[in-house]
């Protein structure tokens, strides 16, 4: 097959056409999986943010309630101090 000089060059710029089409439709999909890769960040970003912020909530809460169970009394938790003078020594003996 023999090609004539302006054979080669209409195939030499489709050739490049194709190749300049390509290219573009390539940036296009590394723009496109670029953005998503962005957007997919911030909202992992987001979704830790507030899981962090929701276990402090819930750690903060439950403090709260401890230190509101400690606070209130139980039925039978009274003390009664009576103050009487005496002459017998106590001893207090180490728990085993």
């Amino acid at each position: 097959m023999k090609m004539t000089f302006k054979t080669l060059l209409a195939v030499a710029a489709f050739a490049a056409f194709a190749t300049t089409s390509c290219s573009e439709k390539t940036g296009e999909h590394a723009e496109a999986t670029a953005e998503s890769a962005t957007n997919d960040a911030a909202a992992n970003v987001d979704a830790a943010g507030n899981a962090v912020e929701n276990a402090t909530d819930k750690a903060a809460a439950e403090m709260k309630e401890g230190a509101n169970e400690m606070a209130t009394p139980e039925k039978g938790d009274t003390a009664v101090v009576v103050e009487k003078t005496t002459t017998k020594v106590v001893e207090e003996t180490p728990k085993q």
